[in-house]
């Protein structure tokens, strides 16, 4: 690349000096302007060097990803493969996992999520809503994505929730529609009269009954 450089910054360096000859500029507007086309090549390329070192150590960058799970359940467990999936197919083996299980204990959720903070990992991924609170409470730097969460606003303590959280935490809601859930089961149970919905906000689910 540098022998191909200076090859090039020569000849370079020649044609302009010949065409400004041929025009009758003097000698010293010959070599002034073939020595600034010689530094504008180097110039080139150096920042092409720098920008190809700068890719190499983005592409040698890995990732520490902690995942802090409320409870073992088959929604939930859905949740954190589909995850750690889709990171797995965009990074391969430049990211990595430590993926905890607090066993429905929201305390030790927030054990778990300190031990993420002093580990300095890239991205946490909270599921379920104690996990997110507990998220919330140990760190307002890392990056939190939840997943497996109702309602953000009641989980997060904020006034006027208009859909977005703010901040250094995102993810994605599990809040089903809920009128459209009892357009449904007035369709399915024309005839009845009274219908209870069973909305719990902190929850992993809404619930019907």
């Amino acid at each position: 690349m540098k022998k191909t450089g200076k090859i090039l910054s020569m000849i370079l360096a020649g044609t302009m000096a010949l065409s400004m000859a041929g025009c009758g500029s003097n000698t010293a507007e010959t070599t002034a302007a073939a020595t600034e086309a010689a530094k504008t090549e180097a110039a080139s390329e150096s920042a092409a060097e720098s920008t190809a070192e700068a890719a190499g150590a983005a592409s040698d960058k890995t990732y520490k990803i902690g995942i802090c799970q409320l409870v073992q359940h088959d929604a939930l467990d859905a949740a954190t493969k589909g995850f750690k999936d889709a990171l797995t197919e965009a990074f391969g083996d430049a990211v990595t996992f430590d993926e905890q299980n607090a066993q429905g204990d929201s305390n030790t959720c927030s054990t778990i999520i300190n031990s993420f903070v002093s580990n300095d990992v890239d991205l946490i991924l909270a599921n379920a809503t104690p996990a997110l609170q507990a998220a919330q409470a140990g760190t307002n730097e890392i990056p939190i994505l939840g997943t497996s969460v109702t309602e953000y606003g009641v989980a997060l303590g904020i006034d006027g929730f208009d859909g977005t959280v703010g901040g250094n935490i995102s993810g994605t809601s599990d809040l089903a529609p809920l009128d459209e859930q009892a357009a449904m089961l007035h369709e399915l149970f024309p005839d009845a009269k009274n219908v209870g919905l069973l909305y719990a906000p902190q929850s992993q689910t809404p619930s019907i009954r």
